[in-house]
């Protein structure tokens, strides 16, 4: 029997409430499911109290993305369902990005937990907008043409870019292909990860559980790898999704469960070493290892490729309808083994575009649909696809771009810096941390400027770490050659870690902590040394904050260690600190680092 195809988001959740009404599409590990009827009406009810609102066609709504994904998927297609576009954004955002969000996207109202200061409009949460409003159709016509999202990410002009992506752009991977003669009888494949609405990877995982064939959803609200793993044995998932920084997590929380029941690994967002998809490979014995290469702005163009011994460095090849070629300056395309700009193309989908951004739109959608990536790569002979750099103008950060741009913007703000040039050091957990030169006035004080940043950016897209500097090497143009300066300020940072003497027996203790967590001799740690350069990242910083309390007797909150992040400054708000009201429970043992490689 042929069905007509659904094009959109809508129509295909309509579909699969109609053909599996009580499946559960999304679960929240925990924390309550979300059947496919539920899903359907809620999301119809919320479309209703938009049209109530006075939300037409074709307005942006801000849907404000916390861990509770029912909550977003409900408001993303209510959304949709008032004939609106949705943008959804992080909730741990800051207030000035979501705002720039807001004013780039002329958004008419936001849907959330709390209003943000600077977006016009109304502000509701969910519960409010679907609060007795009818369950059934909306009447507001919907075609796969229509515009259906706007995905903001953080752009090489320093400024929010959001990339829109119609209703067939979204559901054309998951729309099924040919005759369809036994919907819904094919077994469920349930799918478990710990990513956040409002990236492309968590959208693309949500609009999978609308598919012809069945999926389900099921997430957990905060990554934590021994809870993400006590998950894949209880409820035994099908496919496990990772960005490369979990991963390492995992490998990290050792091998004391039962993973026997996991059919894939999927990796995606950020490159990841062939080391580490080879011990991903010995933790999950059952299980195929996937990684996925592709780009928010060529989705659902994309390569996939299962980690093969003999080729452990390629992303993967082109295969059914997606594309890729190499091209140089002038989009020629380059010869095998030539590395060059990296594009995608796939056949028969409409491509995205930036919002209200032409000229943005032209240099990287082109006219016969190819997309740049803005990556550097090349092929072999077979065909293979290796990525060999990221875009220079964005860091990636535990598989989420940061600005360097708006970095160096929120830098230049403050009075005693001139100049400021932000760029990427290497991380073993995240893959890269966002650092920043500046130059300034003498008595610039590089950890007050961090600060000053990180209150206008949020700490997330802040710089970890400020060096002021005498000079920036330029080339001819005065363009700033920021690979030398990342080997100069690795240099720097390298020769602090066991610069000085430890002074007092609170560093000297600190040292051991930190040593222990990240597997590091504590007589490497001089006072200087910084947290994140020596590997550590906020999944480490929670262990060294329960280890502070029961070994020192302080109550040192996590987020202490991000804003004091050398040795001795440590050391110092530990001897500031309260002391602890009660013996702390220490964390779970866990494999050294040397597993994770």
């Amino acid at each position: 029997m042929n069905h007509q195809p659904i094009l959109t988001v809508t129509g295909m959740l309509a579909a699969r409430a109609e053909e599996r009404p009580d499946a559960t599409a999304i679960e929240r590990v925990g924390a309550g499911r979300l059947s496919y009827t539920a899903w359907n009406q809620r999301s119809r009810a919320v479309g209703h109290g938009l049209v109530a609102r006075g939300v037409q066609p074709g307005d942006r709504v801000v849907v404000r993305a916390s861990g509770d994904w029912i909550a977003f998927a409900v408001a993303y297609v209510g959304v949709q369902a008032a004939g609106a576009i949705a943008v959804p954004v992080l909730a741990s955002s800051s207030d000035d990005h979501i705002a720039r969000v807001c004013a780039e996207a002329g958004a008419v109202g936001v849907i959330g937990d709390v209003p943000v200061a600077g977006c016009p409009g109304w502000s509701q949460t969910v519960r409010q907008l679907e609060a007795g409003r009818p369950t059934g159709s909306t009447g507001v016509a919907v075609s796969g043409s229509d515009d259906a999202e706007i995905l903001f990410t953080s752009g090489t002009t320093g400024r929010p870019k959001g990339v829109v992506s119609t209703h067939d752009n979204l559901t054309h991977a998951v729309r099924p292909r040919g005759d369809r003669t036994t919907p819904g009888e094919e077994p469920v494949r349930r799918v478990l990860h710990a990513l956040p609405p409002a990236t492309n990877a968590g959208q693309s995982l949500m609009m999978q559980t609308l598919s012809a064939t069945p999926h389900s959803m099921i997430v957990l609200e905060k990554f934590d790898a021994d809870r993400l793993l006590g998950a894949v044995q209880e409820l035994r998932p099908d496919d496990v999704v990772l960005v490369p920084a979990y991963a390492l997590a995992l490998l990290r929380a050792g091998t004391g469960y039962d993973l026997s029941g996991v059919r894939q690994v999927r990796t995606t967002s950020a490159p990841i070493s062939a080391a580490t998809l080879a011990r991903l490979a010995e933790l999950f014995p059952t299980a195929s290892i996937v990684n996925m290469y592709t780009s928010t702005e060529s989705w659902p163009a994309r390569l996939r490729m299962r980690f093969d011994p003999v080729r452990p460095f390629s992303l993967g090849k082109a295969h059914g309808a997606s594309e890729v070629r190499i091209v140089d300056g002038s989009g020629e395309p380059l010869a095998a083994g030539v590395s060059g700009s990296v594009q995608l193309r796939m056949d028969g989908v409409r491509p995205r575009r930036y919002w209200n951004d032409a000229d943005a739109s032209a240099l990287v959608f082109h006219p016969d649909r190819w997309v740049s990536t803005g990556d550097v790569g090349r092929l072999d002979d077979d065909g293979y696809f290796y990525l060999e750099d990221r875009s220079a103008d964005t860091v990636n950060v535990g598989g989420r771009n940061v600005s360097t741009l708006a970095a160096e913007g929120a830098l230049e703000d403050h009075p005693d810096v001139e100049e400021a040039a932000a760029f990427g050091l290497p991380h073993p957990t995240l893959g890269q941390y966002l650092v920043a030169t500046v130059i300034g006035s003498k008595g610039l004080d590089p950890d007050q400027v961090r600060s000053f940043a990180a209150a206008r950016l949020g700490e997330a897209d802040a710089p970890k770490r400020v060096v002021q500097v005498g000079r920036f090497p330029r080339n001819a143009l005065g363009k700033v050659v920021k690979r030398e300066l990342v080997a100069s300020v690795a240099g720097l940072i390298a020769r602090d870690a066991g610069h000085g003497v430890v002074a007092s027996d609170t560093e000297r203790a600190v040292a051991a902590i930190w040593g222990r967590a990240l597997d590091v001799g504590p007589a490497t740690i001089g006072p200087d040394a910084e947290w994140l350069s020596l590997g550590g990242s906020s999944l480490e910083a929670a262990e060294v904050a329960l280890l502070v309390g029961d070994e020192l007797g302080r109550d040192v909150p996590e987020r202490v260690l991000h804003t004091n992040p050398t040795l001795r400054a440590y050391a110092a708000a530990v001897d500031e600190a309260p002391r602890a009201e009660q013996v702390r429970l220490r964390p779970l043992g866990r494999a050294t680092r040397g597993v994770a490689g």
